[in-house]
């Protein structure tokens, strides 16, 4: 158990509220407390006793709205982001023991399509509170009114056929050796069986039900586990694959914030470039060879076509159309590692006295900003400075806590948000980015291309250029052994253009910025987060990381250089032929906060230093391969490691990367930063730093309850985000 106290005398704290309504600093609450709820029934009957003051989860479940819609001490908020899925294993066909994983065969896989019936789903288990889902396309969100033609094709193509589906299913299960015997399907002598993994905190346990039900009565042996998600997480998301020990799980996901152009999604899910898991590292391009899509087309360029949609290379919405098109097609034939199934209509519960900017597509769970301006509202629906919150929400410390390669799960990312702050903020009723550590950004974008400014006239500035030469002295590349950039120059001798700059000006009082531990935001933070942009996936470097190769390499095609033009204050220009249909949302930020969570350099040194020992990894797979510790900042047998590292530290003044770093980090810098670091371990028990309103203040594991108190020395007011609350729809 880490932290400091007893956990139960947190939750025994009453309630301080003032009696007067006020603006406060920083944040409302003076501490949030978050803890699991055994299930969603459970935590509305918490709720209703006024246990709870609200339930981060996505639910959807009907008759619990109706209990929520007749209770008036009640509320709840809609969200259209979240969507189910079931997710295969696509290892094999034949597994290195012998065995047959029938989902192996994309064949078989895009049989599935025509044996669920998404409609029985969204009638009878969801009971109306869904759509059927058919692609990754969400059907609240922009794109999928775009291709609407495109996706109709598809739904009436992919329509429910169970005699089609098992037509398919038996033909392919034969050709690999499998007879039926007796209505049940054999393999090398023995049943064959498929292991499905069923979630039960939500609709997934009747989904995974219906399921494993519909595989029973084709002929297979059916092994249902039925586990909330921290069980089932190391089966499906952390175990090899090839290892065998499951076929079907029944997913869920969150899409955090609108999506203003999802075919940035596509890379994410169907293939190996995005998440570091064992699951996604599996997709092999190769897979692709001899398939072909629905329209007939062969799908060998799938990937391409999917990294082309990452990387917006379009110039005009024709040609995205028919990468859309491609895409979506090609993506239900391959239908690995996610068939999705339906888009939910959920809704987030809370008590009626509370607020939060809940997201339009992320509802409580996933916003980005929930943390950022939550409060309890007097009778006359003001903000009450002050008090004590209390959250409940699916599951906690499902895996670790480290920005980098650490827990992607929504319930981990929750309590996280509310610790850390990106470079700008999200409006969470459009899922525009908005400036906070940053005074205003100018973008310049090749013309012809499809960009605009929607609503950032005020910060933002659009221009457009026949040609963006991109200068010669600023960074293209990273040299692992010398531990030196590579100019533009140096890489690209003849020179280089660009489809966007991103010019990022940011203010005076920046180096102000105070951090959870007492130390206060540099440049080396930036600095050091330009770096691990290029350093884990070169082969050459002490953190080498395969799993990082593939992002990296996507990453690469699009990026031309960046460069720091001015210090103090700090100014950034940013190169590269990725481009957003928003310009604002093409601000290139640099701010010190990763895939999963902030960072700042002296914390992502200690697990650097470790990882360079082969005693961590930032990710899981390279921690699997060497079976060596997955990185954790908050619990765990990461935290002595990371302990000796940082008194070390201390004592040696140690700055990471100096040939580089050196330049912008004295030694007397970084012993300052080391002994703030190890005050704050000492006092906290962990090593999670950030710069958000809240910090990590308790941390208890076995309890499953995460205490956060406000941080007082936060730089903005607690209003300032007001407007997201006020202007939801």
């Amino acid at each position: 158990m880490m932290g400091k106290g007893n956990w139960t005398k947190w939750i025994g704290v009453a309630l301080l509220v003032s009696a007067l309504a006020v603006t406060a600093s920083a944040a409302y609450f003076d501490e949030i407390i978050i803890q699991e709820a055994a299930t969603s029934g459970a935590a509305v009957l918490q709720l209703q006793a006024g246990e709870i003051d609200a339930y981060a989860f996505s639910l959807g479940d009907a008759d619990l709205l109706a209990i929520v819609q007749d209770d008036p001490n009640l509320k709840y908020y809609m969200a259209f982001g979240g969507f189910n899925d079931l997710t295969f294993n696509p290892a094999g066909p034949i597994l290195p023991d012998g065995r047959l994983n029938p989902f192996g065969d994309a064949r078989f896989r895009e049989a599935m399509h025509w044996l669920v019936d998404r409609e029985y789903i969204v009638n009878e288990i969801a009971k109306g509170l869904a759509t059927a889902k058919y692609s990754y396309l969400n059907s609240a969100f922009a794109d999928a009114v775009r291709y609407r033609d495109i996706m109709d094709a598809i739904e009436d193509y992919y329509a429910h056929d169970q005699d089609k589906a098992y037509a398919m299913m038996t033909d392919i299960l034969e050709g690999y050796g499998a007879y039926l015997e007796g209505g049940m399907w054999y393999f090398d002598g023995a049943p064959l069986e498929i292991i499905v993994l069923i979630r039960v905190e939500d609709e997934r346990l009747q989904i995974g039900r219906y399921v494993a039900g519909l595989l029973e009565e084709f002929g297979f042996t059916v092994t249902r586990t039925e586990r909330v998600a921290r069980e089932l997480s190391p089966l499906w998301i952390s175990s090899n694959p090839a290892d065998g020990l499951w076929n079907v799980y029944t997913g869920g996901w969150i899409a955090v914030a609108i999506s203003r152009d999802q075919g940035t999604g596509f890379n994410q899910f169907h293939t190996d470039r995005i998440l570091p898991w064992p699951l996604f590292q599996a997709l092999e391009e190769d897979m692709l060879v001899g398939l072909v899509d629905g329209r007939g087309e062969p799908i060998d360029d799938l990937w391409v076509v999917l990294d082309d949609l990452y990387n917006r290379r379009y110039a005009t919405l024709e040609e995205r159309r028919d990468l859309f098109e491609t895409a979506l097609w090609g993506c239900m034939a391959f239908n690995a590692v996610n068939m999705w199934l339906i888009d939910n209509a959920s809704f987030a519960p809370m008590r009626a006295d509370v607020d939060f900017a809940t997201d339009l597509a992320g509802g409580l769970v996933g916003s980005s900003m929930w943390a950022n301006i939550a409060y309890r509202m007097d009778a006359a629906g003001n903000p009450i400075d002050g008090g004590t919150l209390r959250v409940a929400t699916s599951t906690l410390f499902i895996e670790p806590w480290n920005p980098i390669a650490g827990s992607n799960w929504v319930y981990d990312m929750f309590p996280i948000r509310a610790t850390g702050d990106d470079g700008s903020g999200m409006d969470t009723n459009t899922g525009l980015i908005a400036p906070l550590y940053f005074e205003r950004s100018e973008i310049t974008i090749k013309e012809g291309l499809p960009v605009g400014v929607t609503d950032g006239e005020e910060w933002c500035t659009l221009t457009f250029a026949d040609e963006i030469v991109v200068p010669g002295d600023a960074w293209a590349d990273w040299d692992a052994v010398s531990q030196t950039f590579i100019t533009v120059a140096e890489k690209y001798p003849d020179g280089v253009t660009a489809n966007r700059k991103s010019v990022v000006y940011y203010p005076e009082s920046l180096y102000d910025v105070p951090l959870h531990d007492g130390s206060t935001i540099s440049i080396a933070d930036f600095v050091l987060g330009m770096i691990l942009s290029f350093d884990r996936a070169k082969p050459e470097s002490a953190i080498y990381d395969e799993s990082a190769v593939p992002g990296y390499n996507s990453f690469m095609s699009a990026f031309r250089g960046v460069k720091i033009v001015s210090e103090n204050p700090l100014v950034i220009e940013t190169y590269s032929d990725l481009y957003t249909l928003d310009a604002e949302n093409g601000t290139s930020t640099w701010f010190p906060y990763y895939s999963q969570g902030p960072g700042f350099w002296h914390v992502i040194t200690a697990m650097i230093l470790a990882e360079q020992e082969k005693i961590m990894s930032f990710s899981e797979d390279k921690a699997q391969a060497l079976e060596i510790i997955w990185a954790n900042l908050i619990t765990g047998p990461s935290l002595p490691v990371l302990e000796t590292y940082v008194i070390a530290s201390q004592n040696t003044g140690f700055i990471p990367y100096e040939p580089t770093m050196g330049q912008y980090l004295t030694e007397a810098e970084a012993t300052a930063r080391w002994s703030n670091l190890l005050n704050f371990y000492n006092d906290k028990g962990h090593f999670w730093v950030a710069s958000g309103p809240y910090y990590l203040d308790g941390v208890f594991p076995t309890e499953k309850v995460i205490v956060l108190k406000k941080f007082a020395d936060y730089p903005f007011p607690a209003d300032k985000w007001q407007y997201l609350i006020d202007e939801r729809p």
